[in-house]
């Protein structure tokens, strides 16, 4: 049984998007592509800051997919349910 989230914004993150991380999108895309949640987003995102801007901008907006290149070894794609 999954735990629910204590922290709201991720609840309606992960509710709401899919997150799918690839590191170092320049060498084997497909090898390096996961699927991940809000929450586990800080493993590749050290910086709070950044996440907290990120999941700000998907939340207002009104776009279906959202891609996100962060200094060329992590990119984030965000696609809308």
């Amino acid at each position: 049984m999954a735990l629910k989230s204590d922290n709201p914004t991720n609840a309606m993150i992960n509710q709401n998007f899919i997150i799918c991380v690839l590191e170092n999108p320049k060498e084997n895309a497909c090898k390096n592509k996961k699927i991940t949640s809000a929450n586990k987003l800080s493993n590749f995102i050290k910086d709070e800051q950044l996440k907290i801007k990120l999941f700000k901008k998907i939340l207002e907006g009104g776009e279906d997919k959202y891609v996100f290149n962060i200094r060329n070894r992590l990119k984030i794609e965000i696609w809308s349910k």
